[in-house]
């Protein structure tokens, strides 16, 4: 039972990435995949080390330096923080940044409401604590 919990939870990423790609095509944000998980996340944690958060959801330095460049040479982000000449490790949204995030959370709203469809709000409510605790469980046995 355990190992179809994650099964499921894996197809549902992967499901709920390819569906958001096709959402914010269809917004007219032709961006790659890639590209729009580190635009959402620079838009979505602004104070944070958003270099940091991309590597702890999987992805490897030299692709989140090399996303960062492309986004800031888009003028999509501009480097913030704790960002030195040679290293983006945070970034804010450029004005046009902002507008493309406004229109890629609309598709995560679209998205959301799709998925939670037929929910009743205490059971959102009780799916996210679950989610949330099962994070953590795997976090604590990270360490």
């Amino acid at each position: 039972m355990e190992r179809r919990i994650l099964d499921t939870l894996a197809e549902l990423g992967f499901t709920s990435r390819a569906r958001l790609s096709e959402l914010a095509r269809r917004e007219g944000i032709e961006l790659p995949p890639f590209l729009l998980r580190v635009l959402s996340i620079v838009g979505r944690f602004p104070a944070h080390n958003q270099q940091q958060l991309l590597q702890r959801r999987g992805h490897d330095k030299g692709q989140v330096a090399r996303a960062f460049k492309q986004l800031e040479q888009q003028a999509l982000i501009r480097r913030s923080g704790s960002s030195t000449p040679r290293r983006i490790t945070q970034a804010a949204l450029t004005e046009e940044g902002q507008r493309l995030f406004s229109r890629l959370e609309a598709a995560r709203g679209e998205l959301a409401s799709q998925a939670l469809s037929g929910f009743a709000p205490e059971e959102v409510t009780q799916l996210n604590a679950l989610l949330q605790r099962m994070l953590e469980n795997v976090d604590r046995t990270a360490d």
